[in-house]
């Protein structure tokens, strides 16, 4: 079990980093791209194939990954592992309201992103933040 613990593990960081990456670039292309810019639509439908392909996949990743690791652990009727997954679960929110909203942008860029959106880059970092130390510290 420990060969396999430890493969799925890397999975889980690496398809995490990722992810993170990929919502941190949302949040800033939200906050940075102007709604009247030319190239607007072009920036965000380029945004939009990237979450797609590569950050759905590897959120799909996180998940079965982690899901695996807390079965392995079980983990699951720990306190701090089920605040965890309740972040884990906003964050996989957050990135769906990116990608529609991506999605919207590219069809329609005259359109100004909400203030969720706008801000969803520092809300991500918050977020994996309070994630990773959960692992890390284990609190309750």
């Amino acid at each position: 079990m420990a060969d396999y613990y430890t493969w799925i593990k890397a999975v889980h960081l690496i398809s995490m980093v990722v992810v993170v990456g990929g919502m941190l670039l949302n949040g800033f292309l939200f906050r940075n791209v102007a709604p009247t810019s030319p190239d607007a639509a072009r920036t965000y439908a380029a945004a939009l194939a990237f979450n797609r392909y590569f950050v759905g996949s590897a959120l799909a990743l996180v998940w079965i990954a982690g899901l695996t690791l807390m079965w392995l652990l079980g983990a699951h009727k720990d306190g701090w592992f089920i605040t965890k997954f309740v972040i884990v679960f906003i964050l996989s929110g957050i990135h769906g309201a990116q990608t529609g909203r991506l999605a919207k942008l590219s069809r329609s860029p005259g359109e100004t992103p909400s203030g969720l959106m706008v801000n969803s880059g520092p809300i991500t970092l918050v977020l994996v933040a309070l994630a990773i130390c959960l692992v890390a510290i284990k609190p309750f």
